[in-house]
């Protein structure tokens, strides 16, 4: 058993093929040749870009870094609708801190509404945004996520020449 590479659709058999990843069908292959692409980007290279975005001023406050990858997390509920997601920030600890106590009120506030899973998903949104809020990912250099990040900027840009 698999999983797609591109949309996540479970594969029990058959599919395509290539290398390591496998997907539903040659649509989804063929979708992926951003992603395949990004993949042979010499580690080097993407480490020396996630250092760079790592040690630059915040791009939301230009304050001092490290600038990071942080996660926020937000839900929102009407009755029998509900919607939460996960937010991804490129910026400094304090920017991502205070974003993650806005994230963190507004589904305090408006995350119980809805039923079901407004009932359900709310502390589970809110325990992330506290637990992200107690994270401090400090000077010691680029996450993997951010590493991902500059993977994708570098695919990007030699796309685009």
């Amino acid at each position: 058993m698999a999983i797609c590479a591109t949309c996540g659709t479970t594969l029990i058999f058959g599919g395509v093929k290539d290398g390591k990843k496998r997907y539903c069908n040659k649509k989804c292959y063929e979708a992926d040749e951003f992603n395949r692409m990004a993949d042979t980007i010499p580690d080097e290279v993407v480490e020396q870009v996630a250092k760079k975005i790592h040690d630059s001023n915040c791009p939301k406050c230009e304050g001092p870094g490290p600038v990071e990858i942080h996660h926020s997390f937000s839900i929102y509920s009407v009755i029998v609708f509900t919607s939460w997601k996960t937010n991804e920030n490129l910026v400094c600890k304090r920017c991502a801190s205070k974003q993650q106590a806005v994230d963190l009120l507004g589904s305090l506030l408006l995350g119980w509404w809805g039923f079901p899973f407004g009932l359900i998903m709310t502390p589970i949104q809110i325990i992330r945004n506290i637990i992200s809020l107690g994270k401090n990912p400090g000077p010691q250099g680029p996450s993997d996520n951010l590493k991902q990040y500059a993977r994708l900027m570098i695919a990007s840009n030699e796309m685009e020449e």
